[in-house]
Protein backbone atom coordinates (compact mmCIF):
# COMPACT_ATOMS: atom_id res chain seq x y z
CA UNK A 1 0.00 0.00 0.00
CA UNK A 2 1.02 3.62 -0.21
CA UNK A 3 2.84 5.41 2.62
CA UNK A 4 0.64 6.33 5.56
CA UNK A 5 -1.63 9.32 5.15
CA UNK A 6 -3.02 10.35 8.53
CA UNK A 7 -5.06 13.48 8.90
CA UNK A 8 -4.63 14.00 12.63
CA UNK A 9 -3.61 12.37 15.87
CA UNK A 10 -7.23 11.74 16.80
CA UNK A 11 -7.56 8.58 14.68
CA UNK A 12 -9.29 5.89 16.75
CA UNK A 13 -8.56 2.28 15.89
CA UNK A 14 -11.68 0.78 17.46
CA UNK A 15 -10.63 -2.86 17.23
CA UNK A 16 -7.21 -2.27 18.76
CA UNK A 17 -7.84 0.27 21.48
CA UNK A 18 -9.75 -1.98 23.94
CA UNK A 19 -6.90 -4.54 23.94
CA UNK A 20 -4.31 -1.77 24.14
CA UNK A 21 -6.04 -0.18 27.13
CA UNK A 22 -6.20 -3.54 28.93
CA UNK A 23 -2.49 -4.00 28.39
CA UNK A 24 -1.63 -0.46 29.57
CA UNK A 25 -3.75 -0.96 32.69
CA UNK A 26 -2.32 -4.42 33.29
CA UNK A 27 1.06 -5.95 32.44
CA UNK A 28 2.26 -2.97 30.38
CA UNK A 29 1.32 -0.39 33.02
CA UNK A 30 3.65 2.62 33.35
CA UNK A 31 3.59 5.55 35.77
CA UNK A 32 1.86 8.74 34.60
CA UNK A 33 4.35 11.08 33.01
CA UNK A 34 6.50 8.19 31.68
CA UNK A 35 8.16 8.32 28.29
CA UNK A 36 7.57 5.31 26.04
CA UNK A 37 9.75 4.48 23.03
CA UNK A 38 7.80 2.83 20.18
CA UNK A 39 9.68 0.69 17.66
CA UNK A 40 8.23 1.41 14.20
CA UNK A 41 9.28 -0.51 11.10
CA UNK A 42 6.61 0.96 8.81
CA UNK A 43 4.68 -2.30 8.56
CA UNK A 44 1.01 -2.66 9.42
CA UNK A 45 1.56 -3.87 12.99
CA UNK A 46 3.97 -1.15 14.11
CA UNK A 47 2.04 1.55 12.25
CA UNK A 48 -1.12 0.53 14.10
CA UNK A 49 0.75 0.43 17.42
CA UNK A 50 2.00 3.99 16.99
CA UNK A 51 -1.36 5.34 15.79
CA UNK A 52 -3.30 3.67 18.60
CA UNK A 53 -0.80 4.74 21.26
CA UNK A 54 -1.03 8.32 19.98
CA UNK A 55 -4.79 8.24 20.52
CA UNK A 56 -4.56 7.05 24.16
CA UNK A 57 -1.27 8.64 25.25
CA UNK A 58 -2.90 11.61 26.97
CA UNK A 59 -5.37 9.31 28.75
CA UNK A 60 -2.47 7.36 30.29
CA UNK A 61 -0.17 10.34 30.78
CA UNK A 62 2.43 9.01 28.35
CA UNK A 63 4.98 10.84 26.22
CA UNK A 64 5.78 8.98 23.02
CA UNK A 65 8.97 8.77 21.00
CA UNK A 66 9.30 6.64 17.87
CA UNK A 67 12.39 4.76 16.69
CA UNK A 68 13.27 3.24 13.30
CA UNK A 69 16.45 1.38 12.35
CA UNK A 70 17.39 1.15 8.66
CA UNK A 71 19.25 -2.19 8.43
CA UNK A 72 21.07 -1.37 5.20
CA UNK A 73 19.91 -4.63 3.63
CA UNK A 74 16.97 -3.87 1.32
CA UNK A 75 18.12 -0.89 -0.72
CA UNK A 76 15.37 1.39 -2.02
CA UNK A 77 12.64 -0.53 -0.22
CA UNK A 78 14.29 0.21 3.13
CA UNK A 79 14.73 3.86 2.12
CA UNK A 80 11.00 4.02 1.38
CA UNK A 81 10.24 2.44 4.77
CA UNK A 82 12.23 5.17 6.49
CA UNK A 83 10.47 7.94 4.54
CA UNK A 84 7.11 6.41 5.40
CA UNK A 85 7.89 6.31 9.12
CA UNK A 86 9.15 9.90 9.02
CA UNK A 87 5.94 11.07 7.36
CA UNK A 88 3.80 9.24 9.90
CA UNK A 89 5.67 10.78 12.83
CA UNK A 90 5.57 14.26 11.31
CA UNK A 91 1.80 14.02 10.81
CA UNK A 92 1.35 13.01 14.46
CA UNK A 93 3.90 15.50 15.73
CA UNK A 94 5.97 12.74 17.33
CA UNK A 95 9.77 12.86 17.67
CA UNK A 96 11.59 10.14 15.75
CA UNK A 97 14.99 8.60 16.33
CA UNK A 98 16.32 6.91 13.22
CA UNK A 99 19.61 5.44 12.06
CA UNK A 100 21.12 3.75 9.02
CA UNK A 101 23.35 0.80 9.89
CA UNK A 102 25.30 -1.64 7.78
CA UNK A 103 23.89 -4.54 9.75
CA UNK A 104 25.57 -7.18 7.57
CA UNK A 105 29.00 -5.79 8.42
CA UNK A 106 28.17 -5.41 12.09
CA UNK A 107 26.95 -9.00 12.29
CA UNK A 108 30.12 -10.29 10.60
CA UNK A 109 32.30 -8.43 13.11
CA UNK A 110 30.37 -9.89 16.03
CA UNK A 111 29.75 -13.38 14.71
CA UNK A 112 25.98 -12.87 14.52
CA UNK A 113 23.78 -14.45 11.86
CA UNK A 114 20.25 -14.42 10.46
CA UNK A 115 17.12 -13.02 12.04
CA UNK A 116 18.48 -13.63 15.54
CA UNK A 117 21.51 -11.47 14.76
CA UNK A 118 19.40 -8.65 13.39
CA UNK A 119 17.17 -8.86 16.46
CA UNK A 120 20.20 -8.55 18.74
CA UNK A 121 21.42 -5.42 16.94
CA UNK A 122 17.95 -3.92 16.88
CA UNK A 123 17.35 -4.46 20.60
CA UNK A 124 20.72 -3.01 21.53
CA UNK A 125 20.07 0.07 19.42
CA UNK A 126 16.56 0.50 20.84
CA UNK A 127 17.92 0.25 24.38
CA UNK A 128 20.47 2.95 23.54
CA UNK A 129 17.78 5.21 22.09
CA UNK A 130 15.59 4.61 25.15
CA UNK A 131 18.37 5.86 27.41
CA UNK A 132 18.96 8.87 25.17
CA UNK A 133 15.28 9.85 25.22
CA UNK A 134 14.66 9.02 28.89
CA UNK A 135 12.16 6.31 27.98
CA UNK A 136 11.27 3.87 30.77
CA UNK A 137 10.13 1.16 28.33
CA UNK A 138 10.21 0.09 24.68
CA UNK A 139 7.02 -1.08 22.94
CA UNK A 140 7.11 -3.47 20.00
CA UNK A 141 4.20 -4.51 17.80
CA UNK A 142 4.03 -8.29 18.27
CA UNK A 143 0.52 -9.63 17.71
CA UNK A 144 -1.54 -12.75 18.35
CA UNK A 145 -0.39 -14.03 14.93
CA UNK A 146 3.23 -13.67 16.02
CA UNK A 147 2.34 -15.54 19.21
CA UNK A 148 0.84 -18.39 17.19
CA UNK A 149 3.98 -18.64 15.05
CA UNK A 150 6.21 -18.52 18.13
CA UNK A 151 4.31 -21.33 19.85
CA UNK A 152 4.54 -23.54 16.76
CA UNK A 153 8.28 -22.85 16.36
CA UNK A 154 9.03 -23.59 20.01
CA UNK A 155 6.90 -26.72 20.01
CA UNK A 156 8.62 -27.98 16.87
CA UNK A 157 12.10 -27.31 18.22
CA UNK A 158 11.31 -28.66 21.68
CA UNK A 159 10.54 -26.60 24.75
CA UNK A 160 9.29 -26.77 28.30
CA UNK A 161 6.53 -24.98 30.16
CA UNK A 162 8.36 -21.65 30.16
CA UNK A 163 8.85 -21.69 26.40
CA UNK A 164 5.42 -23.01 25.43
CA UNK A 165 3.85 -20.15 27.40
CA UNK A 166 4.99 -17.99 24.50
CA UNK A 167 5.91 -14.32 24.44
CA UNK A 168 4.98 -12.26 27.48
CA UNK A 169 3.31 -8.86 27.34
CA UNK A 170 6.16 -7.57 29.47
CA UNK A 171 9.78 -8.59 29.99
CA UNK A 172 11.40 -5.97 32.16
CA UNK A 173 11.34 -2.78 30.12
CA UNK A 174 10.22 -4.50 26.90
CA UNK A 175 6.50 -4.28 26.20
CA UNK A 176 4.27 -6.11 23.71
CA UNK A 177 0.86 -4.48 24.23
CA UNK A 178 -0.80 -5.92 21.09
CA UNK A 179 -0.42 -9.65 21.83
CA UNK A 180 -4.20 -10.00 22.09
CA UNK A 181 -4.79 -8.37 18.67
CA UNK A 182 -4.77 -10.24 15.37
CA UNK A 183 -3.17 -9.06 12.16
CA UNK A 184 -6.57 -9.19 10.47
CA UNK A 185 -7.97 -6.74 13.05
CA UNK A 186 -5.00 -4.44 12.56
CA UNK A 187 -5.28 -4.34 8.79
CA UNK A 188 -9.05 -3.83 8.96
CA UNK A 189 -8.66 -0.89 11.36
CA UNK A 190 -5.96 0.76 9.25
CA UNK A 191 -7.90 0.25 6.03
CA UNK A 192 -11.04 1.74 7.60
CA UNK A 193 -9.14 4.99 8.17
CA UNK A 194 -7.24 4.97 4.90
CA UNK A 195 -3.92 4.51 6.69
CA UNK A 196 -1.32 2.77 4.53
CA UNK A 197 1.68 0.73 5.55
CA UNK A 198 4.80 -0.77 4.06
CA UNK A 199 5.18 -4.46 3.19
CA UNK A 200 8.60 -6.04 3.74
CA UNK A 201 9.24 -8.41 0.82
CA UNK A 202 11.58 -10.52 2.98
CA UNK A 203 8.54 -11.59 5.03
CA UNK A 204 7.65 -13.94 2.17
CA UNK A 205 11.09 -15.50 1.75
CA UNK A 206 11.08 -19.18 2.77
CA UNK A 207 14.68 -19.20 4.03
CA UNK A 208 13.43 -17.85 7.38
CA UNK A 209 11.76 -20.32 9.73
CA UNK A 210 9.08 -17.89 10.86
CA UNK A 211 8.09 -17.28 7.25
CA UNK A 212 7.81 -21.01 6.59
CA UNK A 213 5.60 -21.36 9.67
CA UNK A 214 3.48 -18.38 8.56
CA UNK A 215 3.02 -19.27 4.90
CA UNK A 216 3.23 -23.07 4.91
CA UNK A 217 2.62 -24.59 8.33
CA UNK A 218 -0.30 -22.42 9.48
CA UNK A 219 -2.32 -22.78 6.22
CA UNK A 220 -1.64 -26.53 6.25
CA UNK A 221 -2.81 -26.74 9.87
CA UNK A 222 -6.00 -24.86 9.07
CA UNK A 223 -6.69 -27.15 6.14
CA UNK A 224 -6.03 -30.25 8.25
CA UNK A 225 -8.38 -28.96 10.96
CA UNK A 226 -11.12 -28.47 8.41
CA UNK A 227 -11.57 -24.89 9.55
CA UNK A 228 -14.94 -23.31 8.71
CA UNK A 229 -15.27 -21.77 5.31
CA UNK A 230 -14.39 -18.10 5.12
CA UNK A 231 -11.55 -15.85 4.19
CA UNK A 232 -8.07 -17.10 4.98
CA UNK A 233 -7.45 -14.06 7.16
CA UNK A 234 -10.56 -14.72 9.26
CA UNK A 235 -9.72 -18.39 9.74
CA UNK A 236 -6.17 -17.55 10.70
CA UNK A 237 -7.37 -14.85 13.09
CA UNK A 238 -9.49 -17.36 14.96
CA UNK A 239 -6.54 -19.71 15.34
CA UNK A 240 -4.30 -16.83 16.47
CA UNK A 241 -6.85 -15.75 19.08
CA UNK A 242 -7.01 -19.27 20.49
CA UNK A 243 -3.22 -19.50 20.57
CA UNK A 244 -2.98 -16.14 22.33
CA UNK A 245 -5.53 -17.16 24.95
CA UNK A 246 -3.70 -20.46 25.55
CA UNK A 247 -0.34 -18.71 25.88
CA UNK A 248 -1.78 -16.26 28.42
CA UNK A 249 -3.25 -19.11 30.47
CA UNK A 250 -0.01 -21.10 30.36
CA UNK A 251 1.92 -17.99 31.42
CA UNK A 252 -0.28 -17.73 34.53
CA UNK A 253 0.33 -21.41 35.28
CA UNK A 254 4.06 -20.96 34.81
CA UNK A 255 4.14 -17.97 37.18
CA UNK A 256 2.23 -19.93 39.85
CA UNK A 257 4.55 -22.92 39.56
CA UNK A 258 7.63 -20.67 39.47
CA UNK A 259 6.62 -19.17 42.83
CA UNK A 260 6.24 -22.68 44.26
CA UNK A 261 9.65 -23.64 42.86
CA UNK A 262 11.22 -20.52 44.38
CA UNK A 263 9.84 -21.43 47.82
CA UNK A 264 11.14 -24.99 47.44
CA UNK A 265 14.57 -23.69 46.44
CA UNK A 266 14.70 -21.41 49.49
CA UNK A 267 13.89 -24.37 51.74
CA UNK A 268 16.63 -26.40 50.04
CA UNK A 269 19.39 -23.91 50.82
CA UNK A 270 22.11 -25.29 53.06
CA UNK A 271 22.18 -23.79 56.58
CA UNK A 272 25.63 -22.28 56.02
CA UNK A 273 23.89 -19.75 53.79
CA UNK A 274 26.14 -20.27 50.78
CA UNK A 275 23.94 -19.34 47.85
CA UNK A 276 25.36 -21.92 45.43
CA UNK A 277 24.81 -25.02 47.62
CA UNK A 278 21.46 -26.79 48.01
CA UNK A 279 20.04 -29.94 49.55
CA UNK A 280 19.97 -32.26 46.54
CA UNK A 281 17.68 -34.81 48.17
CA UNK A 282 15.05 -32.19 48.90
CA UNK A 283 15.14 -30.91 45.33
CA UNK A 284 15.05 -34.46 43.95
CA UNK A 285 11.74 -35.07 45.73
CA UNK A 286 10.04 -32.28 43.77
CA UNK A 287 7.94 -33.13 40.73
CA UNK A 288 9.89 -32.96 37.43
CA UNK A 289 8.28 -29.67 36.39
CA UNK A 290 9.16 -28.05 39.74
CA UNK A 291 12.67 -29.47 39.55
CA UNK A 292 13.17 -27.79 36.18
CA UNK A 293 11.84 -24.45 37.40
CA UNK A 294 13.91 -24.65 40.60
CA UNK A 295 17.06 -25.47 38.64
CA UNK A 296 16.45 -22.57 36.26
CA UNK A 297 16.08 -20.24 39.23
CA UNK A 298 19.18 -21.64 40.97
CA UNK A 299 21.16 -21.14 37.76
CA UNK A 300 20.13 -17.50 37.59
CA UNK A 301 20.95 -16.99 41.27
CA UNK A 302 24.38 -18.47 40.63
CA UNK A 303 25.23 -16.68 37.38
CA UNK A 304 23.05 -13.57 37.33
CA UNK A 305 21.92 -12.31 33.93
CA UNK A 306 25.32 -12.81 32.30
CA UNK A 307 24.88 -16.43 31.29
CA UNK A 308 22.72 -18.02 28.60
CA UNK A 309 19.72 -20.00 29.76
CA UNK A 310 19.77 -23.72 30.40
CA UNK A 311 18.49 -25.88 27.58
CA UNK A 312 16.32 -28.95 28.08
CA UNK A 313 19.45 -31.08 27.63
CA UNK A 314 21.20 -29.18 30.43
CA UNK A 315 18.16 -29.53 32.68
CA UNK A 316 17.94 -33.28 32.09
CA UNK A 317 21.60 -33.67 33.06
CA UNK A 318 21.07 -31.50 36.15
CA UNK A 319 18.13 -33.66 37.20
CA UNK A 320 20.38 -36.74 36.94
CA UNK A 321 22.81 -35.00 39.30
CA UNK A 322 19.94 -34.37 41.73
CA UNK A 323 19.04 -38.07 41.59
CA UNK A 324 22.66 -38.96 42.43
CA UNK A 325 22.63 -36.54 45.34
CA UNK A 326 19.43 -38.07 46.72
CA UNK A 327 21.21 -41.44 47.19
CA UNK A 328 24.49 -39.75 48.21
CA UNK A 329 26.40 -40.77 45.12
CA UNK A 330 28.83 -38.33 43.52
CA UNK A 331 27.93 -36.92 40.15
CA UNK A 332 28.49 -33.82 38.04
CA UNK A 333 27.59 -32.20 34.75
CA UNK A 334 29.03 -29.37 32.66
CA UNK A 335 27.00 -26.22 32.14
CA UNK A 336 27.44 -23.18 29.87
CA UNK A 337 30.46 -20.97 30.43
CA UNK A 338 32.53 -23.61 32.17
CA UNK A 339 30.20 -23.86 35.18
CA UNK A 340 29.46 -27.25 36.71
CA UNK A 341 26.77 -28.73 38.91
CA UNK A 342 28.15 -31.43 41.20
CA UNK A 343 26.68 -33.74 43.85
CA UNK A 344 28.51 -34.80 46.98
CA UNK A 345 27.21 -36.22 50.29
CA UNK A 346 23.65 -35.10 49.68
CA UNK A 347 24.44 -31.57 48.50
CA UNK A 348 24.48 -30.09 45.03
CA UNK A 349 26.75 -27.19 44.24
CA UNK A 350 27.01 -24.76 41.31
CA UNK A 351 30.71 -24.10 40.74
CA UNK A 352 32.00 -21.29 38.52
CA UNK A 353 34.84 -21.84 36.04
CA UNK A 354 38.31 -21.92 37.58
CA UNK A 355 40.08 -18.57 37.54
CA UNK A 356 42.11 -18.09 34.39
CA UNK A 357 40.81 -21.31 32.79
CA UNK A 358 38.41 -21.26 29.91
CA UNK A 359 35.45 -23.51 30.56
CA UNK A 360 34.50 -26.24 28.16
CA UNK A 361 30.98 -24.91 27.71
CA UNK A 362 29.70 -21.91 25.86
CA UNK A 363 31.28 -18.66 27.01
CA UNK A 364 29.23 -16.46 29.26
CA UNK A 365 27.69 -13.55 27.38
CA UNK A 366 28.48 -10.18 28.85
CA UNK A 367 25.43 -8.24 29.88
CA UNK A 368 24.36 -5.74 27.25
CA UNK A 369 21.86 -2.90 27.24
CA UNK A 370 19.20 -5.04 25.60
CA UNK A 371 19.28 -7.46 28.54
CA UNK A 372 18.69 -4.93 31.29
CA UNK A 373 15.99 -2.56 32.40
CA UNK A 374 17.38 0.11 30.07
CA UNK A 375 18.72 2.29 32.87
CA UNK A 376 20.18 -0.27 35.26
CA UNK A 377 22.98 -1.99 33.35
CA UNK A 378 26.37 -1.32 34.87
CA UNK A 379 28.26 -2.41 31.80
CA UNK A 380 27.56 -2.20 28.10
CA UNK A 381 28.10 -4.79 25.42
CA UNK A 382 31.36 -4.32 23.58
CA UNK A 383 30.50 -2.06 20.65
CA UNK A 384 31.63 -2.25 17.09
CA UNK A 385 33.12 0.84 15.47
CA UNK A 386 30.84 3.87 15.73
CA UNK A 387 28.23 1.83 17.64
CA UNK A 388 28.42 3.89 20.82
CA UNK A 389 28.22 7.44 19.54
CA UNK A 390 26.02 9.34 22.00
CA UNK A 391 22.59 10.31 20.81
CA UNK A 392 21.68 13.99 20.84
CA UNK A 393 18.18 15.12 21.68
CA UNK A 394 16.39 16.97 18.93
CA UNK A 395 13.01 16.94 17.25
CA UNK A 396 14.03 14.03 15.02
CA UNK A 397 16.95 12.11 16.45
CA UNK A 398 19.39 10.17 14.31
CA UNK A 399 21.02 7.52 16.48
CA UNK A 400 24.10 5.96 14.87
Amino acid sequence: MNPPGVASATVRLRRLEPALRRALRGPCRMPPGATLLVAVSGGADSTALLVSLASVAREFGLTLHAAHLHHGLRGRDADADLRSVRELCEQFGLPLADARWDCAARMRRRGLTGEAGLRTLRREWLARVARATGAVAVATAHTADDQLETLLMRFGRGTGLTGIAGMRARRGAWLKPLLAVTRAEIEADLAAHGIGWREDATNAQPRYLRNRIRHIAVPALLEALGAPAGTAARRRAGLAQRAGALAAELAQVERTLARAAARALDRARRPDGERLVFDGGRLARLSPVLQRLALRRAWRLATGSRAPGLTERHLSMCMSVLASSAVRRPGSTSLPGGWTLSADTGSVRFAPPSAGIRGSGRALRRIGPADARLHGARRRARPGPRAERPARARARRVIA
